[in-house]
């Protein structure tokens, strides 16, 4: 090459560059990305004995995506959503979890698996960077180590859940005695040994026995329950484990209180338990109602699913639609006060300090949203961005505040 022709190529090279740099932020090289769309993951469980968690997830982000796209998107761009099979087991949730980031390449993920498939994948997101929203797993893990680039947005911590349910056992029910069956499930792993130990600080004797999501039979587990006499059998697992579990222990004539943790604030729980559920009571963080009110902002939102034909599983919609509906809101609002020139970095300062007491529909640029979630708030050290949590009791198949 002559000296003429390299001078004119390093020219170009330097034209081209310069032509690269002056390019807006969402025209280079942001993973997922374009003018004119932004790819987020959706990592859930709809397999597996947690099954109506991913299914009930995915309903509440179909329709807050349809609404926000419906309506222009985001800053003129529209959010499209991939959706990834955790299977709600540890292997589900890292091999989604790749998947969306390293095959898919999508902008950031929302975290609606269990925390059995949420735990395990935390140090590959931290080593990635991706910007990830949990909005269902309550391990502490999640947030119990800071991690710049993780969030928890519907669900309360462990921290806060726990201490609140033994709060409101030992001032409503003042057990002297309590039974706790505990499933295998993370959250219930984790939280079960907290709740025990507040209550033993108070001066409660606990007992602890064990059992698997989806077991049928649960005589042992009974056996050792009615031998111990409790006050109150507290049941931490999934929905799907009460209509199960509370039918035999009536039938085994322990007629102790029966409360259960946040998973078991269920409709399907009530209805599919018949009497044996009657006055139980449970704790909901879901939305400022609860999901079967029909008036107010949560009918609205009951209204919009059959409005916009959002399909509906059985047992959908659940606490976990709302959950997502409200977190992808949060999401699609930290992009917008981003800007146009969509970043990873923007969008995770934007959660940092414009997300505060935030409620799509209350705020006064999502008009369209159905106000019925809880606030959410973050700061540059705290992610956590639920601290609230209702207990419920249940009436008639009905779930209401507890007095």
């Amino acid at each position: 090459m002559t000296a003429r022709r390299s001078m004119v190529a390093m020219l170009g090279l330097a034209a081209a560059a310069a032509f690269a740099a002056s390019r807006p932020a969402a025209a280079q090289a942001v993973p997922g990305v374009t003018d004119t769309e932004v790819k987020i993951g959706v990592h859930l469980s709809l397999s597996g004995p947690a099954s109506f968690v991913g299914q009930g997830a995915r309903v509440g982000t179909t329709l807050a995506l349809k609404e926000i796209n419906d309506h222009g998107g985001v800053n003129g761009r529209k959010l499209v959503a991939v959706y990834v099979d955790d299977k709600g087991s540890p292997d589900g949730g890292v091999s989604a979890s790749r998947r969306l980031v390293d095959e898919e390449k999508v902008f950031m993920v929302l975290g609606a698996g269990t925390s059995t498939s949420t735990v395990p994948v935390l140090p590959y997101f931290e080593r990635s960077g991706v910007p990830y929203l949990v909005s269902l797993a309550s391990d502490p893990a999640v947030v119990e180590k800071f991690r710049r680039n993780v969030y928890s947005g519907a669900t309360a911590s462990q921290a806060t859940m726990t201490a609140g349910m033994a709060d409101f056992v030992m001032g409503k029910f003042k057990p002297k005695r309590l039974a706790i069956m505990q499933c295998d499930q993370g959250h219930c792993m984790s939280g079960a040994p907290r709740v025990k130990g507040f209550l033993e600080k108070a001066g409660v004797a606990v007992t602890v026995t064990n059992f698997n999501s989806g077991d049928t039979d649960f005589t042992g587990q009974i056996q050792q329950i009615k031998s111990f006499n409790p006050d109150l059998v507290f049941v931490y697992g999934l929905a799907a484990d009460g209509p199960r579990i509370f039918p035999q222990l009536r039938r085994a004539g322990i007629t102790a209180q029966i409360v259960a943790d946040t998973s078991l604030a269920d409709p399907a729980v009530a209805r599919n338990a018949g009497k044996s559920a009657d006055g139980f009571c449970a704790f909901w963080f879901g939305g400022s109602q609860f999901i079967d009110d029909k008036t107010g902002p949560t009918g609205e939102w009951l209204k919009a699913l059959d409005t916009n034909n959002i399909e509906r599983p059985a047992n959908t919609p659940n606490l976990y639609s709302m959950m997502l509906y409200s977190d992808v809101y949060v999401a699609a609002e930290a992009m917008r006060r981003a800007g146009r020139d969509l970043t990873r970095d923007n969008f995770m300062q934007a959660l940092d300090t414009g997300i505060q007491g935030f409620v799509a529909g209350k705020d006064g640029f999502w008009t369209f949203a159905k106000p019925i979630g809880l606030p959410r708030s973050f700061t540059a050290t705290d992610h956590a961005g639920n601290r609230a949590v209702q207990p419920v009791c249940s009436e008639n198949g009905i779930f209401k505040p507890a007095a």
